[in-house]
């Protein structure tokens, strides 16, 4: 069965990405996703937590060998922030606790702890946010970033390693690049954003597949009272490359999805609650004739205080 839903295990780790809106930021990780961040120009700290769930079934068409099943969630508490070094540069920190829990026909097993600290920088090329002459605002940072070894990756279950998707860290030092446009017509918008995750091989020489995402949103601004309110909806893809384990590629792993996007940012004063939910409209993950793997659906609630 761990062969089968490999795939799974490596999806959760895409849940990245970077947006912006008007005065509002997001930064992607590769194994984060950021959302909607509150204001720009300001630098903020805060917690959020995410979950994401994945289904895999096995059918061996036999009369001998019945049918296997996995059920993955994978839930995430994350501090995180954003620094200004200068105008044009800006410093983002991650650092995750993550919780999983597999239940399924061969294994049912738990895990949590530290994950995998992640530091990324970004750079304004543009930034006319802030004119009032401008009719169209635009926005666009390119960046880049380092995800350390710093969660456990050698966790065993009755003696064996468990799955390297399943592990609180991948064991490997990986890298980021990514790109983010704005452009804003008074209280409407829209935010694309790509970005690339290079990964290296553990000391297990196990290669994670490099990942690739792309996002766009439409967002709308209102105020009432002292609240401001950014709906926002759109379509978050993603994809990865199959997995090597030494030489050899793990026919069970890569895939790509895309997912419909909405979520609802709230401010008040120094404040922002944020939520955000993914379903999938479409997906097509590698596996075999007898395994099937299904994306469920992914949310994230996070609380900033800005500053």
């Amino acid at each position: 069965m761990k062969r089968y839903i490999i795939l799974i295990l490596f999806i959760a780790w895409l849940l990245p990405k970077d947006t912006h809106a008007c005065d509002v930021c997001g930064c992607s990780l590769g194994s984060n996703y950021m959302g909607i961040l509150p204001q720009f120009n300001k630098n903020f700290v805060g917690l959020r937590w995410s979950q994401a769930r994945f289904y895999a079934h096995m059918d061996h068409h036999s009369d001998y060998l019945g049918e296997e099943y996995s059920h993955d969630t994978y839930s995430k508490v994350e501090l995180f922030g954003r620094f200004y070094l200068s105008d044009r540069w800006q410093v983002f920190a991650f650092v995750p606790y993550g919780y999983n829990d597999m239940n399924g026909t061969e294994q049912v097993v738990s895990n949590n702890g530290l994950g995998d600290i992640s530091v990324m920088a970004n750079y304004m090329l543009v930034n006319t946010g802030d004119d009032d002459g401008k009719t169209f605002k635009h926005t666009w940072m390119v960046g880049g970033g380092v995800k350390l070894p710093t969660g456990d990756s050698d966790m065993k279950d009755r003696g064996e390693l468990v799955n390297p998707n399943f592990q609180l860290g991948t064991g490997s030092t990986d890298f980021m690049v990514n790109s983010i446009y704005t452009i804003r017509y008074q209280k409407i918008g829209l935010n694309a954003e790509t970005g690339y995750k290079i990964n290296t091989r553990n000391s297990d020489d196990y290669l994670f597949g490099n990942q690739f995402h792309a996002s766009a949103q439409f967002f709308y601004w209102q105020n009432i009272g002292d609240f401001s309110f950014l709906p926002n909806v759109g379509t978050y893809f993603e994809s990865a490359e199959s997995h090597e384990e030494g030489k050899i590629k793990n026919e069970n792993t890569g895939g790509n999805a895309l997912l419909l996007s909405t979520g609802l940012e709230t401010y008040y004063k120094k404040f922002t609650v944020g939520f955000n939910y993914k379903h999938p409209l479409s997906q097509d993950f590698n596996s075999d004739d007898i395994a099937s793997i299904e994306s469920k659906s992914r949310m994230m609630v996070s609380l900033t205080y800005n500053f």
